[in-house]
């Protein structure tokens, strides 16, 4: 339901268990009677559904599920249009680095980071901290330091290799 989205998760559990259960289940009772032509596109739902139907109700459980998997499919587009470029990549370690790069842009998407001000923060303080835990910590994309600089405009004037400060520890 649309409604329950702006609930936090565990209200959202709650809601779920109260008001989808009972659809669920009436579903499954409906889906039971069904008796499809053998080969049919019907069948193959059906059965599927039957087969599935732990799994299918498995966002239930949590509040932070979704039913649908359609963001996640939203943020592997980027990857799957890209495959035709990937046809030109020379080594496996080219192929990687194009994986990771467009990891870390989508993770920075999901945390509604500036992309390119984002990139260019890791890759201005990797350098210095690369071999730090702390500091890798304090360059990922849900880090306050990451989002107190990579959420606004980009001041690529003022935050330079010369005169950037120091990761906060």
């Amino acid at each position: 339901m649309r409604s329950l989205r702006i609930l936090p998760p565990d209200d959202r559990m709650i809601k779920r268990q109260e008001k989808e259960v009972t659809v669920w289940n009436s579903f499954f009772k409906w889906i039971e009677t069904i008796n499809p032509l053998g080969g049919s596109k019907l069948e193959k739902a059906v059965n599927y559904a039957l087969n599935y139907k732990e799994t299918l109700c498995n966002y239930l459980l949590d509040g932070r599920c979704e039913i649908s998997n359609n963001a996640a499919e939203r943020r592997v587009k980027s990857y799957a249009l890209g495959r035709k470029a990937f046809m030109f990549h020379t080594s496996v370690a080219g192929a990687g680095a194009s994986a990771v790069m467009y990891s870390m842009i989508e993770t920075a998407k999901a945390n509604h980071l500036n992309v390119y001000q984002y990139l260019y923060m890791v890759l201005l303080y990797m350098p210095d901290y690369k071999n730090e835990p702390a500091g890798i910590e304090k360059l990922l994309p849900w880090s306050d330091f990451i989002k107190e600089h990579c959420t606004g405009l980009i001041d690529v004037e003022n935050i330079t290799p010369e005169n950037h400060i120091p990761l906060p520890f």
